[in-house]
């Protein structure tokens, strides 16, 4: 695909981390125009003192949005789930039934995406994708794989890293993925309170907590070791690790945060049934 727009209809949280990746970087097949969609002028105000490139524009109300549509190969869907059938409603009218659809909603499925076109990407990522540094989980429809993957693959891996999954996985991929910035932030929270409890200052506290969860993350990766292979070899013996990680068991800290991916996983499941 050459000379193509993107309409993105709602860039909140997640569509604009979506839309700041893209415009981070460069590839071939890149689009020529990017409309970014709000339902709202204060919002799109908002927005255009955020994120400004050459290529973007900025649309706010129904009527302009459904031109935005109009002029659309692809548009990425970014609103809130329960908001899609309003949004369709609006914009059906430019809807053409060939553009692809990128959706970032949580729960819908892509049969009921599939209103707006037979082509869907149904995408789950997360907020650290503004930064680069982000996760993608993508599934396709049927008609979408085989004429948009590539296409899709690169729109999307500039959020840090994208992979293809079924779409039977993407309740539990919204957990893992979409979810779990927020758990990890709250376990760095009480790592850093525990340094500030022990005497080190917050803002040094913030620095290594951070840290030490960014190189464990790209140490799992890289290794490709189990966790718990590299978690055995931070635990000397009497030491100072063991003792702290048998706290943590006693506390079920464990069993909470896989729980916590369970329920996460089941509430992301339940919005395609309301």
């Amino acid at each position: 695909m050459k000379d193509y727009t993107i309409a993105v209809l709602g860039c909140g949280v997640m569509g604009t981390a979506v839309t700041s990746a893209i415009l981070s970087t460069s590839f071939d097949e890149y689009p020529s125009k990017i409309i970014c969609c709000n339902s709202s002028e204060k919002s799109s105000n908002a927005l255009k003192a955020k994120l400004t490139h050459p290529i973007v524009e900025y649309s706010f109300g129904a009527e302009s949005n459904k031109n935005a549509v109009e002029q659309a190969d692809v548009i990425v869907l970014g609103c809130k789930p329960y908001m899609y059938k309003d949004v369709y409603e609006q914009v059906k009218g430019g809807l053409s039934g060939d553009q692809l659809l990128i959706s970032l909603l949580a729960g819908i499925t892509i049969e009921e995406l599939q209103v707006f076109s037979p082509y869907v990407a149904k995408v789950m990522t997360n907020t650290p994708a503004q930064f680069g540094c982000g996760m993608a989980t993508i599934a396709f429809s049927s008609e979408a794989e085989p004429k948009y993957e590539q296409l899709v693959m690169k729109l999307i891996s500039p959020v840090g890293k994208a992979i293809k999954i079924p779409e039977k996985n993407m309740d539990a991929a919204t957990a893992l993925v979409g979810s779990a910035p927020a758990f990890c932030l709250l376990m760095m929270e009480a790592l850093i309170d525990g340094g500030v409890r022990m005497g080190i200052p917050y803002d040094t506290a913030r620095q290594c907590a951070a840290k030490v969860m960014e190189g464990t993350g790209k140490m799992v990766d890289q290794t490709g070791d189990h966790p718990a292979v590299l978690k055995s070899k931070v635990c000397t013996p009497g030491g100072t690790t063991i003792g702290g990680l048998l706290k943590l068991e006693d506390a079920g800290v464990r069993g909470a945060i896989a729980r916590a991916i369970e329920e996460a996983a089941n509430i992301s499941k339940s919005f395609s049934k309301k």
